[in-house]
């Protein structure tokens, strides 16, 4: 049997379905999006998103992927709970911030504006934040997840036959990774594997790593080899919230 090239759109749904699962392993251990991927079908799911989405890191988001699944069988919730707390704390400050705004070289002012550009991506789409939520815009699953929505609105520009609605989707994918996923993605996702070394959220961290540095060579995004630094405490505190997106990326949308 000859093996056959996927489409476009099948592409771009994989890597929604691939954003999707690294979003969720990343959510509170009580979120249904978390606790939906410990089972077998969600794994076959993985892994076969990962053969049309993966590129060039499908191996290696595969064998992410089944770690993830070995460390789900065997870890109860009190000890992913305990993990999540240690790594992410109750406040933006934990040992590994899940805040792109936490990170970075600039003073106090850039934070605001780094929000601000950050917001204005989900604004454009018409992504609105969830007041039932605690979360802010700059969080590493909010990002995921804008991700997971702009590609399932690419397959559904492709299978609209509008070319150009397509074109301009991975524009802002591409703009969006290069200037904000590529750059804080890779540092949290380094920092949760070190310090979760062989546990659920090291090969999560592994597979969304993974997965990144696919997308970066996909969009043709440098890949910076530098990690970014935590920004001095007290710079910035943004009263913002965000939450689980409604439809493919968890984040609602206005009615109209």
């Amino acid at each position: 049997m000859i093996a056959t090239e996927p489409d476009l759109s099948t592409i771009a749904l994989s890597r929604s379905a691939l954003y999707g699962v690294a979003a969720a392993t990343f959510r509170h251990p009580d979120s249904p999006l978390f606790r939906a991927l410990a089972g077998a079908d969600e794994l076959d799911a993985v892994v076969e998103a990962a053969a049309f989405g993966g590129g060039s890191a499908t191996e290696r988001i595969v064998e992410a992927a089944h770690a993830l699944h070995a460390h789900a069988q065997t870890a109860d919730r009190a000890a992913l709970l305990a993990q999540f707390i240690a790594l992410f704390g109750h406040t933006s400050r934990g040992t590994v911030p899940p805040y792109e705004t936490e990170y970075g070289t600039g003073g106090p002012f850039s934070q605001p504006q780094e929000m601000s550009d950050i917001s204005g991506f989900f604004n454009a789409f018409g992504l609105e934040l969830d007041p039932a939520r605690h979360e802010r815009f700059d969080h590493i699953c909010c990002e995921l997840e804008f991700l997971c929505f702009l590609c399932a609105k690419q397959a559904h520009a492709i299978d609209a036959g509008d070319g150009a609605s397509a074109a301009e989707i991975v524009r802002t994918q591409r703009i969006f990774v290069r200037d904000h996923l590529g750059r804080f993605g890779r540092t949290f996702f380094f920092r949760v594997a070190k310090e979760a070394a062989d546990t659920w959220h090291g090969a999560a961290a592994q597979l969304a790593s993974a997965f990144l540095e696919a997308e970066c060579h996909r969009l043709d995004v440098p890949i910076e080899r530098a990690y970014l630094p935590l920004r001095p405490e007290g710079d910035f505190d943004v009263p913002l919230e965000c939450g689980n997106c409604a439809g493919e990326c968890g984040a609602e949308q206005p009615e109209g």
